[in-house]
């Protein structure tokens, strides 16, 4: 057993051990405090001044706190995170334990609708794959990934506020070596893919038309669930090879629809978009977007055996299926709204209807 295993508190929940492993000497020693002054005051067997000494909390918070570890005795109860300073400054934060932190935290707060600050700051820090170095960051600044997150939800959290076209080499290999191109409409609101395709080039008018195309079918179908906002306030398209023909969609989507329309044309633009909502790859298949102009394929296996392209966009379709069943599951007791009108203008100016 590690020391910081034998710190950890008898009163604290077993699940809070690996949160406890990953606090420093100063917030363990805080919690321990904190813990003992609730105890023994709710048992009468301390007096207040003596309990807001040993914490050094204010009376209103230590009423507060001490109120949530009557209610729920957890870290997530005692204000666990905050170092003997008020936590690590910014300055001094780990990128890589930041890093971590902020990739799993837009899905704790998707799949746990209604939990508090608290518990989702703890679920954060649970999720996370942090690394051995590095200090976790204090209880505010913990607190502050949560809150953007939830912020950002709420001001864009429904289905069809922002979309976005962009497009990737995956790690499906073509006869000739190159990768196998995938095209995608992605709801940044839910993270969901609204539509796909796959190709053998990243020629973007026909890519995004085939991936507009199947977003009208499955909006139309197993999408329509979505909690669709009342209009589209923001549409962002991936430049393909074809860079004039990229914009002049935009320039002819800017005219049709009222929204913001814009064109992302830099050089490292392939799969930006994708792995900001979706991550590396989905399902089996792998993002490899550094390929997308040129390069041979890059299979996860290492097995160059050349796909036919209506099996590459058949594996596709089967992952996003997937992967869509599970942002439906966060939303299948939300109450549908029609899909808002721009949406369905753009989509099908894009596909070419």
């Amino acid at each position: 057993m590690s020391p910081k295993d034998e710190q950890f508190p008898e009163e604290l929940p077993e699940n809070d051990r690996a949160l406890w492993r990953t606090m420093t000497a100063g917030q363990r020693s805080k919690a321990a405090n904190r813990i003992k002054a609730f105890v023994r005051w709710q048992a009468g067997e301390m007096p207040l001044k003596d309990a807001l000494a040993l914490t050094g909390l204010s009376k209103s918070r230590f009423y507060r706190l001490a109120a949530d570890w009557r209610d729920a005795p957890g870290l997530d109860a005692v204000g666990a995170f905050r170092g003997t300073a008020g936590g690590v400054k910014s300055s001094q934060l780990n990128s890589a334990v930041v890093n971590a932190l902020q990739a799993v935290v837009p899905e704790v707060v998707r799949f746990n609708q209604g939990a508090s600050v608290s518990q989702l700051v703890r679920l954060m820090v649970q999720r996370a794959a942090l690394p051995s170095e590095g200090k976790l960051p204090g209880e505010l600044t913990l607190r502050k990934f949560v809150e953007d997150e939830l912020r950002r939800v709420s001001a864009t959290g429904m289905a069809g506020h922002a979309i976005r076209f962009d497009c990737t080499a995956i790690d499906i290999p073509q006869a000739d070596r190159r990768p196998f191109i995938m095209f995608a409409c992605i709801d940044t609101g839910t993270r969901s893919l609204l539509g796909v395709a796959v190709l053998e080039s990243a020629i973007a008018i026909r890519g995004y038309a085939m991936a507009a195309a199947d977003a009208l079918d499955r909006i139309s179908g197993e999408l329509g669930g979505l909690p669709w906002t009342d209009r589209l306030a923001r549409m962002e398209i991936t430049a393909g090879l074809d860079l004039d023909a990229s914009t002049e969609l935009v320039q002819s989507l800017d005219q049709r629809i009222g929204a913001l329309v814009q064109l992302a044309r830099k050089p490292k633009r392939f799969g930006r978009y994708l792995r900001e909502s979706v991550g590396d790859g989905i399902g089996r298949v792998l993002f490899t977007p550094a390929r997308t102009f040129t390069g041979d394929a890059a299979p996860n296996t290492k097995d160059m055996t050349p796909w036919l392209l209506e099996n590459a966009q058949g594996a596709v379709n089967e992952m996003v299926g997937a992967y869509n069943a599970t942002i439906l599951e966060a939303y299948k007791a939300t109450v549908g709204k029609p899909v808002p009108g721009e949406l369905i203008l753009a989509l099908r100016h894009v596909a070419n209807r």
